[in-house]
């Protein structure tokens, strides 16, 4: 059946799966996934792997239509310029190569003192967020490679209007910074988590979780909760269940969250409620188109794409 879905794909990526919950599904990485990104029109997706090749597929048509091999070390993060025309590929290795998507040619590295956890291309192009795994963060102007200003964050998002930068810090805390500055225009304390954290485009609404626990807890951007989207209750359930990704529509009417049971769940925070669940046995994270349709999810060494409800 998982072939017949696929097939759908092929003929165009209009038609819903053949099999009710059965998702579309990407193949040809040879070993796992460890990032995966959505091109802001949705034409194409990004994926990497361990394998240390970056994918781009073509979502008309569900093929790879190039594959980059980008050095010897490990890929983590991706990120499309809001144009579509540079994706931003980090590494462990401490830096970035800005990509050339029609080309792959790399246009540009630049060096970070930190493995990079996460990267995020400003709305106009003109700046990179980049986050590390151990809080080492830093915008950098893309037409010198300089340094705008430094932060302390291993997560990295823009509001769409490129004014506010959400970051979150194993300290326990995430802030809204304001990107003309660097400065806090919000700090929020999530002690004794040390808390991941992910912006609405609108940059109205946050949500934040941690690697091992099993709730997702929502914020507005005046720093106020929303309420909490609630893991299993069962202790051998929670122990299973730790949040591996998490996603906010541009709104923030609907969270996608992945667990390690193997279950993506899309929630609506209106009513702290779940209107979805799929299955995707080795879930390690996802990401959502920017149009709010698509849903990719990184299962081993596939990718697997919904429809959002």
């Amino acid at each position: 059946m998982m072939t017949l879905a696929l097939l759908a794909v092929l003929g165009g990526f209009g038609p819903e799966p053949l099999v009710p919950g059965t998702p579309y599904v990407l193949s040809g990485h040879g070993d796992t996934l460890t990032a995966v990104a959505f091109s802001p029109d949705t034409k194409l997706l990004a994926s990497a792997a361990r394998d240390k090749t970056v994918k781009l597929w073509s979502l008309t048509t569900g093929e790879a239509v190039s594959t980059l091999t980008l050095g010897l070390n490990q890929l983590t993060a991706l990120g499309f310029s809001f144009d579509g025309a540079r994706l931003a590929v980090g590494d462990a290795a401490l830096q970035v190569q800005i990509i050339e998507v029609s080309s792959g040619k790399v246009l540009q590295t630049i060096a970070h003192p930190d493995a990079v956890a996460e990267v995020d291309f400003s709305p106009d192009g003109k700046l990179l967020a980049v986050a590390g795994v151990t809080d080492n963060g830093a915008v950098y102007e893309l037409a010198t490679s300089k340094k705008k200003f430094e932060f302390r964050g291993r997560t990295v998002r823009f509001s769409a209007d490129g004014q506010v930068l959400l970051t979150a810090r194993s300290a326990g805390e995430f802030a809204l910074l304001d990107v003309k500055t660097g400065k806090a225009r919000k700090t929020v304390s999530t002690a004794p988590e040390a808390p991941l954290a992910t912006l609405s485009r609108d940059g109205k609404h946050v949500a934040t979780w941690t690697p091992m626990g099993v709730d997702v807890k929502l914020w507005g951007a005046d720093g106020k909760s929303q309420g909490v989207l609630k893991g299993p209750a069962a202790e051998m359930d929670r122990r299973k269940a730790r949040v591996t990704g998490v996603a906010l529509t541009a709104d923030g009417s609907k969270v996608v969250v992945a667990g390690a049971d193997g279950l993506v769940r899309v929630w609506t925070p209106a009513s702290l409620a779940t209107v979805q669940v799929w299955p995707a046995d080795k879930n390690t994270g996802l990401t959502l188109s920017a149009d709010g349709v698509w849903v990719a999810v990184m299962d081993q060494g596939l990718v697997k794409l919904w429809k959002l409800p």
